[in-house]
């Protein structure tokens, strides 16, 4: 072999070797910044909802502490009866101590929300020694709960205010580390896959099967990954979405439990100050008829709130287990919308957003409805977010008809529009215009897999400037069979 032909052959080795290792190395660095970026979140993220959901935990014991400390004003008629009720009340209100200083010893709890927790215990004691003074009056007033009751209302109100102030910068601070751990990853992926397009020209150029052989490997590896972080990515929205659902829900049946609570109150004192009277043989027949009247009053206020309570608990039932699951099973569209329209009022009233819903009473499909509401959840909370940022007023209209085997369905909002650069990336996925108000860049992309994968049909926006915008979505009545979609 020449000389000439020695050092081209000695050329191609290096040029070769210096592009397999280009590949590697890059390879390397992209995964390094993938499981990186999976610490960040394992380490950050994590502890933080594990604190938001110990800190809902406490709060919710302390609503039970105070449900218990009525029951105690509701049921007791004797000093052996109040004991009994108030060793209840005592119990969960150690529970609440104890929950609270689990928080304030965590090692794992920030600097910042120790003082918060701190004013968290002095006001709970603070409450504690209120319930003590209270109860001893109620015994004094001959347990009657009008003058005991008054004397603590509103005063759990600060300790709640403390304990939602201190979950919700949990909350905040797992939204913004969950945000670092996509761009770390997303800058991880660029990076890798640029090195690889680079080792590939540059071995295409000299060797092309040693070439091919070196990218094929890392490149699978490197999508694996980034295939597993997008679908932790999506569980974590979704989970978000149940969260916020649990919340709306839970905050919605609050009213009408405290109304039927009052009603059960006055009409148990009515009761017991008409029983009294015709003990005594003084009853009026005015006492009679406004006796009557409140009974029938605090029956039908009961009833109302009783149905309101029941209708709520049955929507977020069906709409949580949908959310929950992949099953498939037929359903009433209109029904299905207006439960889930119920489950999320909490979260849309935040705006003055208007929804209208057009659609036949008897429709019906085969389907998988966790999908479907998934879909409509996330189109309302995106309009929500984007359409009407900032605008005082909006209107979002839900068109559902059928046109043979099809469903179509227009959802359309009278918002800001869509600007013309963005039209062509809305459904990608990470591409957000409010990075920097928490948005994930993941809620359309998520319609637009969910639409075409897994219901089997087909989405189209139209958008202009100030003119709204429209998402015009084609579904089958019945649905593939999921994963059969080519």
């Amino acid at each position: 072999m020449s000389q000439s032909a020695k050092r081209i052959f000695r050329d191609l080795l290096l040029i070769a070797a210096l592009a397999f290792a280009m590949i590697a190395g890059f390879t390397i660095y992209g995964g390094h910044g993938l499981w990186r970026a999976l610490e960040q979140y394992s380490g950050e993220a994590l502890p933080e909802h594990e604190r938001a959901e110990r800190m809902l935990d406490v709060a919710l014991e302390f609503k039970w502490q105070v449900q218990e400390w009525k029951n105690l004003l509701l049921r007791s008629n004797s000093s052996a009866d109040a004991a009994l009720l108030w060793e209840v009340v005592q119990a969960r209100e150690q529970a609440v101590q104890k929950g609270l200083l689990a928080l304030r010893e965590s090692s794992l709890q920030p600097a910042s929300d120790i003082s918060a927790i701190d004013a968290a215990l002095q006001a709970h004691q603070a409450l504690g020694r209120a319930y003590a003074q209270a109860r001893q009056q109620f015994e004094a007033d001959g347990f009657h709960p009008q003058r005991a009751d008054a004397s603590v209302r509103g005063a759990d109100r600060p300790l709640l205010d403390a304990l939602d102030a201190i979950s919700d910068r949990a909350a905040e601070r797992a939204k913004l580390a969950d945000h670092e751990a996509q761009q770390s990853a997303q800058q991880a992926v660029r990076v890798a896959l640029g090195g690889l397009a680079l080792g590939l020209v540059g071995g295409m150029a000299t060797f092309f099967v040693m070439i091919r052989r070196a990218v094929l490997r890392p490149t699978e590896q490197v999508f694996t990954q980034l295939a597993a972080t997008s679908e932790l990515l999506l569980q974590s929205e979704r989970m978000a979405s149940l969260g916020g659902l649990v919340a709306g829900v839970a905050h919605e049946i609050n009213t009408p439990v405290g109304v039927s609570l009052t009603c059960a109150t006055t009409l148990e004192a009515a009761t017991k100050d008409l029983a009294s009277q015709m003990a005594g043989g003084s009853l009026r027949k005015q006492v009679l008829h406004d006796y009557v009247q409140t009974a029938m009053e605090c029956s039908a206020l009961l009833t109302s709130n009783a149905h309101k309570v029941a209708s709520l608990v049955r929507s977020f039932k069906q709409v949580a287990v949908d959310q929950t699951s992949e099953a498939r099973r037929s359903f009433r569209v209109r029904a299905y919308i207006e439960e889930l329209l119920l489950s999320l009022r909490a979260e849309l009233k935040r705006s003055p957003m208007q929804i209208e819903l057009h659609c036949p009473e008897g429709l019906e499909m085969d389907s998988y409805p966790g999908a479907f509401s998934q879909v409509l959840t996330n189109l309302l909370l995106n309009a929500q977010r984007h359409a009407f940022d900032g605008a005082a007023a909006g209107l979002v209209t839900i068109d559902i008809s059928q046109s043979g085997e099809q469903l179509d369905i227009e959802f359309a909002d009278n918002g800001q529009g869509i600007a013309p650069e963005h039209l062509g990336r809305v459904f990608d996925p990470f591409f957000t215009t409010q990075r920097h108000a928490g948005g994930s860049g993941l809620g359309l992309n998520i319609v637009y897999n969910l639409i075409t994968n897994t219901l089997g049909g087909q989405v189209r926006l139209l958008s202009q400037p100030g003119q709204g915008t429209k998402f015009l979505i084609s579904l089958p009545r019945v649905a593939p069979k999921f994963g059969s979609m080519g």
